[in-house]
């Protein structure tokens, strides 16, 4: 079992530091896919890791044992596992989901605000234009998800540019990216080894979002020139943790992969990614196995009524 958690937390490791590189070569929507994807199945494993290995010490509390019908004893005399890291890997999974509810909660409290800001302004379709200076434009989540975008932002860019603009925030919208952001944020939150991840993902939803402007518009340049000019409009503004907005994630890079040739479909490299996220979960399910054996080997024999 031993081996098997360090392999597993390895693997999770392995894939905070290098998904991010390798999902690069990939077109962005599959990117997003992979990155959140991973992000929530690694999120997940690291706490069932630590959960096993924390129950095997909690296990051996005599109330527990009397639960789960195992002699306390035996588990002891059995468990790979000493006390203190079984301990530790408690706290750590206790901290994981308070993490996980904390942010979970702020990010439900953000995305009713913006439900409620929104839900009295006039749309025309998913578009709601706001009489308001300050130049900036967001996709509200799904269902009832809307195009926000100030009419300062709008008098500000000339109409090839605010076709791109809108192609983008549509593509967020009909793609459910305030969504894709929200799991790999919260998988970040239960563990923080996974926020280089997210912050990929994070730009590999915004990259998404430029490749469907730019099909729409036929031109990647004016793409990244508008880009830009948003990004030197926009000043001093944070958006809500739940929208998307036009200027997020790794700027930069949009631009450079703009003024690039399109992305081109990498089966080998998408085929290799998946594998390695399949290999990667083995650790826990032998954790899983291991630990399963451990509790059946513990069990008291059943009582045999004399007759």
């Amino acid at each position: 079992m031993r081996t098997a958690a360090v392999l597993g937390l390895i693997a999770i490791v392995g894939y905070a530091l290098l998904a991010p590189i390798a999902t690069r070569r990939l077109a962005p929507s599959a990117a997003t896919v992979l990155l959140v994807t991973g992000n929530v199945l690694s999120a997940a494993s690291g706490v069932f890791i630590l959960a096993v290995l924390a129950f095997t010490w909690i296990g051996q509390f005599p109330f527990v044992a009397e639960e789960g019908a195992w002699s306390p004893a035996l588990l002891r005399s059995d468990s790979p596992v000493p006390a203190w890291p079984a301990a530790i890997a408690g706290c750590l999974v206790t901290l994981a989901l308070v993490s996980a509810l904390v942010t979970g909660l702020r990010q439900m409290r953000a995305l009713l605000e913006v439900h409620r800001a929104c839900r009295r302004l006039t749309a025309v379709g998913d578009l709601v234009v706001l009489d308001d200076e300050r130049p900036d434009a967001f996709s509200t989540p799904q269902p009832a998800g809307r195009v926000i975008v100030t009419s300062g932002l709008l008098r500000a860019l000339d109409p090839r540019q605010r076709a791109v603009l809108l192609a983008h925030e549509k593509s967020h919208l009909v793609h459910h990216h305030a969504w894709w952001n929200l799991a790999a944020g919260l998988a970040a939150a239960v563990n923080p080894v996974l926020r280089p991840a997210a912050r990929a993902a994070a730009t590999a939803v915004e990259r998404w979002a430029d490749e469907d402007a730019a099909r729409a518009v036929g031109d990647r340049r004016l793409v990244a020139t508008t880009l830009v000019r948003v990004a030197q409009l926009q000043t001093r503004f944070a958006h809500p943790a739940a929208v998307v907005a036009a200027t997020g994630g790794d700027l930069e890079a949009r631009v450079r992969a703009l003024l690039a040739p399109p992305p081109r479909r990498r089966p080998l490299v998408l085929a290799a990614t998946i594998a390695v996220l399949a290999v990667g979960a083995l650790p826990a399910a032998a954790v899983q196995h291991t630990g399963e054996a451990l509790f059946e080997h513990a069990e008291r024999p059943a009582a045999v009524p004399h007759t």
